[in-house]
């Protein structure tokens, strides 16, 4: 079965796992029992990185935490979001590749002390959480997936990963913890593209399953991601699921941008159009707010922009804003997206 690549430039995983309520969750939660008891009731530190080559960044996300033990002593935890459809044959080999990496990492940052002395190695543990849709058949250990006589095991280089596979784990209890029971979700059922309402009405009527509020916080991320469904399609979905409540559910979403300080374009817009109670100037709320989500993925992707594509995008109106979006996805160039000489 082919793998199952994430989008170009989707930063949702990494943005979840940056959340310390989301990522200390997600540790507490899937790490062995034995390991939590031995970690301080604190949220995980993030350090910033990734150890995975470019050839797979499209197939895995990655966070590197810090934490401690009762005792006070250091302990890294390197978490891996695994996209394929299958479980790599090779994760365990490929897990060595990334430890030593993050050990080295430390090493050069933290591995000496004022007085020149070399410190001990800290504890390292790894987690790995799968989203396929086959079994995971692999070995959880280096030496499970080495062909050796018993003999020669005692002496071979080895370690243990945990494993979340979360097509056997039921959606109500991805987790106790609202963001991260949102965001393993997605993961599991997928992210939608921009028109995917076959996917889209899978994950609204999960999230509706698991509570109003769950449900409030995917329409919350899903129009906080630039790649992510168009607002329309979503409020139709929403007033499928729940007749004439779409308009409610995503106002709630807007709300809870507006209070955390973001200026997401799309629910921002519609926020204050209807603040307002004026039809036109909501849609052109609505409007503003597509003309800078669409100028934050043109320079995204392009880099710098002329200032008249700027003020050409700033101007148009909600259909032509729409029409320009649809033609980025697949752009590779400026021109693909606005062919007339005028651009």
């Amino acid at each position: 079965m082919p793998p199952r690549p994430l989008q170009k430039h989707d930063p949702f995983f990494q943005r979840l796992l940056d959340q310390p309520v989301a990522a200390g969750a997600l540790l507490r939660e899937r790490l062995p029992a034995e390991v939590v008891a031995l970690l301080v009731d604190e949220p995980p530190e993030l350090v910033p990185g990734s150890f995975i080559s470019g050839r797979l960044r499209g197939y895995r996300t990655d966070r590197l935490f810090r934490s401690r033990t009762l005792s006070g002593r250091p302990v890294l935890i390197y978490t891996l979001i695994e996209h394929k459809s299958t479980p790599p044959p090779r994760i365990a080999l490929q897990l060595l590749g990334y430890q030593v990496q993050i050990l080295e990492h430390w090493a050069t940052r933290e591995g000496t002390a004022p007085d020149g002395t070399l410190r001990p190695l800290p504890a390292l543990v790894t987690l790995v959480v799968y989203n396929g849709t086959e079994d995971w058949t692999v070995p959880l250990s280096l030496a499970g997936a080495t062909d050796a006589d018993p003999g020669l095991r005692p002496w071979l280089l080895d370690f243990r990963y945990s494993l979340v596979s979360l097509k056997t784990i039921p959606d109500a209890r991805l987790s106790a913890e609202k963001v991260l029971r949102v965001g393993l979700l997605i993961l599991k059922h997928g992210k939608p593209a921009r028109k995917d309402r076959r996917k889209l009405l899978l994950l609204i009527r999960s999230a509706y399953e698991l509570g109003v509020d769950d449900l409030v916080t995917l329409i919350y991320y899903l129009l906080g991601d630039p790649d992510g469904p168009h607002a329309e399609l979503v409020r139709t979905i929403l007033d499928e699921v729940l007749p004439d409540q779409g308009e409610r559910i995503m106002s709630t979403a807007a709300e809870q941008w507006k209070a955390e300080g973001y200026n997401n374009g799309i629910l921002q817009g519609r926020a204050e159009g209807e603040a307002r109670g004026e039809a036109r100037g909501e849609a052109r709320g609505k409007a503003r707010g597509k003309a800078e989500m669409l100028l934050r993925q043109l320079r995204r992707r392009f880099h710098t922009l002329a200032p008249e594509i700027e003020a050409r995008v700033r101007a148009a109106d909600g259909v032509q804003l729409d029409e320009w979006s649809d033609r980025f996805v697949d752009a590779t160039a400026l021109t693909e997206i606005f062919p007339d000489p005028a651009h």
